[in-house]
C-alpha cells in the first residue's frame, strides 16, 4: 500500500507562521505535508487527497476544526485526525475526541511530542485501512457466491454439519457437499475454516435459527 511506503499529513490551521513551521518540521521528518489556510480550503480538496494523518486547529474563522467533526455531512474517515488545540480549550479537545478525532495536541508543545505523536496515529492509520482493505475482498469475494451457496456459508457459520444444513434446506447431502465445493471454489478458499474466516471479515450474518440436533 502506498501509505505504508510514503508519510502524508495535512495540516489546516489558519495561523501562517504556525502552518510554515509545520510543514518545515514534517517534512524534516519525513512527511510528505501539505497546508491549507481555512477549513474551506481543505474541503474544496478533500475528496482529491490521500489518506493522511489530518493536523487540525480547534478554533478557526468561519469553521472551526470541531465544527468539521460534528459535521455528519462531511467525511473524514480516510483521515486520522489530531486536534490543536490552545490553552484553556480542553473541553472542546474532548468534545473532539467524542466526535472522531484520534488525539489533540495542546499549544505549546515540543517538536519531539509532535512527531511521537504522529507517528503512533500514521501506524495505525495504516493498520486501519488495511483492515478497510481485506474486508472489501472478502465482500467481494461473498458477492460472487450463488444465493444458495451464500446460505450453505451463513449455516456453516454457525457450526451446523453438512446433515443439517441439508435439512435446514430441505437437500440432500451429496447436494450440499457440491454447493460447498462451489463456494470455496468462488472464495478461493482452501479449506472450509479459510472460507468462514472470509465470511466473518465480510460480516456475513450466519443463519438465524438452526436446530443441530
Amino acid at each position: 500500500m502506498a501509505l505504508e511506503q510514503e508519510k502524508f499529513c495535512f495540516v489546516v490551521d489558519d495561523d501562517k507562521e504556525f502552518r510554515e513551521s509545520l510543514l518545515t518540521l514534517l517534512e524534516a521528518a519525513g512527511y510528505r505535508a501539505r497546508a491549507f489556510s481555512s477549513a474551506a480550503e481543505f474541503l474544496e480538496l478533500v475528496d482529491t487527497l490521500l489518506p493522511a494523518v489530518l493536523l487540525l486547529d480547534l478554533r478557526m474563522p468561519l469553521i472551526s476544526g470541531l465544527e468539521m467533526l460534528e459535521d455528519d455531512a462531511i467525511d473524514l474517515t480516510r483521515f486520522a485526525v489530531v486536534m490543536i488545540s490552545g490553552h484553556g480549550d480542553i473541553e472542546r479537545a474532548v468534545r473532539s475526541i467524542k466526535a472522531g478525532a484520534i488525539d489533540f495536541i495542546e499549544k505549546p508543545f515540543e517538536a519531539a511530542e509532535l512527531l511521537a505523536l504522529i507517528d503512533v496515529v500514521q501506524a495505525g492509520l495504516v493498520k486501519r485501512l488495511d483492515a478497510s482493505a481485506h474486508k472489501s475482498v472478502a465482500v467481494a469475494k461473498v458477492h460472487t457466491l450463488s444465493p444458495r451457496e451464500e446460505e450453505v456459508l451463513r449455516l456453516l457459520l454457525t457450526g451446523a454439519p453438512n446433515k443439517i444444513v441439508a435439512r435446514t434446506l430441505g437437500l440432500s447431502v451429496r447436494t450440499v457437499e457440491m454447493h460447498r465445493a462451489h463456494m470455496l471454489t468462488k472464495l478461493g478458499a482452501r479449506s472450509t475454516a479459510e472460507a468462514l474466516h472470509i465470511a466473518m471479515l465480510a460480516d456475513t450474518a450466519p443463519w438465524q435459527t438452526v436446530e443441530l440436533a
